[in-house]
């Protein structure tokens, strides 16, 4: 009975099972409203969404999106105006990342320790988390691993400029159009190729087409507008990886100090032996680039770099100190990847309960202040907002961007007529200089939310609609 069992379900239908259990473990704890999701996520949909239905929305005016609107495009055709379609597919793209991850490891470090980092991966609290606000950190995960294997490709290729060329030139800039970490493809890629004096003629191209890439993505998104915040402590929001969301504990360092220590070390090892395999130049090079924009993106990619570097050398390490033996070889490894899977099972299970209470994050506090009023369809609403995109998601009313600072008080007062609302973060650097204009209206405005995510401040007469 058992031989039968075997010879028709392979190990490779249990895992597909396991995803489907873990899909309807990720549909139970995804919140359900439309708060919580990144900025650049929102944008790319909203924009897709106004074209599909033909709707005049000035989402125009919010700048250019990240080419992670190309993902959706395919949900446009049949799920148009669907939150929880993104959520699903976004879901989907982060296992097939996965699978793609597990095969990559496989062949380069065995399957042993690829099953076990591939779990924790999936298990994590960060991943669900990335997941659920459509963060880039799944897509760039994608386009790291998808643009390893690409550049694998076209270095077995006969032909000068291989078809395969053309779709690592659109992985490479979906990547530096997300996040900073992007970059890490561009950068991977020219130097393997530099380093590679035995292909001169088809490396010379790709330099040349990368460093044109970069240069025009850079200028498009200068700035990467609709990225999360960086946070004032990397090693804060490193916690955030096995330790879950912020919203259902105190700030803590001490697990991102231990987590960036093990990051560092398994890094320093690799570099050591001087690593050649492109996925895992990429994630080194994006991890350490992260840490100049410490976000969520960055966890993920970061927590993904140290389980996939990071086994093979606890493994190794076992296997060179312990006895004989299970226990002697791999005790060490398998009680690590116990205690991990359960603090990730333990924390990912709570983050259900952001979406059973409502729970917000100080920047959707802001916004929900900004719903509230804009519920009463009755009255004229014209906001701007620091989150334009987010905003008009939730408030599904006109929302357009901060007007820039003016030295002329009288210039900013006429770019902010009309405007019933204003909302952004005064705590920021980079609005010091709104926050002095906006004082200047206080004749005009008045403060009706002051947060620790920003403040609300509203005309203080409001004609009425029609």
């Amino acid at each position: 009975m058992l031989s039968k069992l075997q010879e028709y379900f392979q190990p490779r239908h249990l895992g597909l099972i396991g995803l489907c259990l873990l899909a309807l473990a990720y549909l139970s704890l995804f919140r359900y409203d439309n708060y919580g999701i990144e900025e650049g996520a929102a944008l790319a949909m909203l924009i897709n969404w106004s074209i599909v239905h033909q709707i005049a929305s000035p989402v125009a005016f919010f700048g250019v999106p990240d080419l992670r609107a190309i993902f959706f495009v395919p949900l446009d055709m049949y799920w148009a105006g669907s939150l929880i379609a993104v959520k699903v597919f976004t879901m989907y793209i982060l296992f097939g990342t996965a699978l793609l991850m597990y095969r990559w490891s496989e062949e380069v470090h065995g399957g042993e320790s690829s099953m076990m980092a591939t779990a924790l991966l999936l298990l994590a609290p960060i991943t669900l988390m990335q997941t659920d606000a459509i963060g880039s950190g799944i897509y760039l995960l994608f386009c790291f691993v998808v643009a390893g294997w690409l550049d694998q490709a076209i270095h077995d290729s006969d032909k000068a400029i291989p078809s395969w060329f053309f779709l690592l030139i659109l992985i490479a800039a979906l990547a530096t159009s997300m996040h900073p970490m992007g970059l890490a493809v561009p950068l991977t890629i020219a130097l393997k190729w530099w380093l590679n004096p035995g292909e001169a003629n088809k490396g010379r191209r790709i330099i040349i087409s990368m460093g044109i890439l970069t240069g025009v993505m850079l200028f498009v998104r200068w700035g990467w507008y609709g990225i999360d915040a960086a946070s004032s402590n990397p090693l804060t929001i490193l916690s955030d990886s096995i330790l879950g969301s912020d919203l259902l504990r105190t700030a803590d360092w001490s697990a991102g100090m231990l987590i960036a220590v093990v990051l560092l070390s398994a890094i320093g090892m690799h570099l050591y032996r001087r690593v050649q395999d492109t996925l895992s130049i990429m994630l080194i090079a994006a991890s350490l680039i992260g840490f100049l924009h410490a976000d969520h993106a960055w966890v993920l990619i970061a927590w993904a770099t140290l389980l996939y570097l990071g086994i093979p050398l606890v493994i190794e390490m076992n296997q060179r100190f312990g006895k004989n033996g299970i226990v002697g070889k791999r005790g060490a490894v398998l009680s690590i990847v116990v205690i991990l899977a359960t603090i990730s099972m333990v924390h990912t299970r709570q983050i259900g309960v952001i979406a059973k209470t409502h729970l917000k994050n100080p920047t959707d506090n802001i916004i929900a202040v900004l719903a509230h009023d804009a519920e009463k369809t009755d009255v004229l609403f014209l906001a701007a907002s620091q989150w334009p995109a987010r905003t008009l998601l939730v408030c599904r009313r006109d929302v357009l961007p901060l007007p820039p600072a003016k030295d002329d008080t009288a210039a900013f007062r006429n770019q902010t007529r009309g405007l019933t609302h204003i909302a952004f973060n005064p705590q920021l650097e980079e609005m010091h200089a709104l926050s002095r204009n906006a004082a200047s209206l206080s004749d005009i405005f008045e403060t009706i939310a002051l947060l620790p995510g920003g403040v609300v401040l509203k005309a203080k007469t409001s004609k009425k609609a029609g």
